[in-house]
C-alpha cells in the first residue's frame, strides 16, 4: 500500500518533469523535500536525462539546476516554519504521514546539535538527513537568513550533482556509445568517492573547530 502510493507519486512527478521540464523539476523537488520518501536520486537525474535529449545545453542544464534548486529550498523553508512555530509535538504527531518517525528526526537533531548551523549545508547532501535537517533547524530557532543560504548552497551542490549525472549520461546513452558509457560512469563514481572524502574532512575540521 505505502510502496504503491510512493510509486504513484513518483511515476506522476516524472510525468510533470516530462510535460514541463522546468516547472515539473521545480514542482518535483518541492514535493520529495516536504514528502521524503520520493527518491531525489531517481527523479532529478530524470530532469537531467531530458534536458540532454532535448538539446537544452548548458544553458538548459542551468535552469533546470535552479528551478530544482529552489523547489527544495522553498520545501524547506516550510518544513523550517512549521517547526518553528508549531513544534516537535506536532512534526511527530504528523510527520508519520510522511514515514518521519521519532528515530529519524532524533538522528537529524543528533546531526544538528554536533554540526551547529552548519548541519544544514552538510545536511542537505547526507541522505538520511536531507529531507529532515530544517526540522531541528526550525527547533532551535536557528537564524533565517543563515538557514537560506546554507539551505540554498546545500541543496544546489546535491541538485546539480544529480541533473548533471542524467544530463551527461544522457548524452552517451542516447549515442550508444557503451565504452563512453562506462568510462562516464567510471567518472562519476570516482567523482562521488573524492566528493565524500572531502565531505568527511570538512565535517572533521569544523567539528574539531566546534570543540575547542
Amino acid at each position: 500500500m505505502i510502496f504503491e502510493i510512493v510509486s504513484n507519486i513518483t511515476e506522476y512527478l516524472k510525468f510533470l518533469i516530462t510535460f514541463n521540464l522546468y516547472g515539473g523539476a521545480f514542482l518535483a523537488a518541492l514535493i520529495e523535500t516536504i514528502f521524503p520518501p520520493i527518491p531525489s536520486e531517481i527523479v532529478m537525474p530524470l530532469a537531467g536525462y531530458l534536458a540532454s535529449l532535448g538539446g537544452y545545453g548548458y544553458s538548459g542544464l542551468l535552469i533546470v539546476v535552479l528551478s530544482a534548486t529552489l523547489g527544495a529550498v522553498l520545501g524547506a523553508i516550510i518544513i523550517y516554519y512549521v517547526s518553528l512555530r508549531l513544534g516537535r509535538l506536532f512534526i511527530l504527531k504528523y510527520g508519520k504521514y510522511c514515514f518521519v518517525d521519532d528515530e529519524k528526526l532524533s538522528a537529524a537533531e543528533r546531526w544538528f546539535e554536533r554540526y551547529g548551523a552548519k548541519a544544514v549545508f552538510f545536511g542537505r547532501m547526507a541522505p538520511g538527513i536531507r529531507e529532515l535537517i530544517s526540522v531541528p533547524a526550525g527547533f532551535s530557532k536557528m537564524n533565517f537568513k543563515k538557514f537560506l543560504i546554507y539551505t540554498f548552497l546545500g541543496s544546489f551542490i546535491w541538485t546539480a550533482f544529480l541533473v548533471s549525472l542524467g544530463f551527461f549520461l544522457g548524452v552517451y546513452m542516447e549515442s550508444f556509445n557503451l565504452s563512453s558509457i562506462l568510462n562516464k560512469i567510471a567518472f562519476v563514481v570516482i567523482l562521488t568517492i573524492i566528493c565524500y572524502i572531502i565531505f568527511k574532512y570538512l565535517v572533521k575540521k569544523f567539528s574539531k573547530k566546534e570543540s575547542a
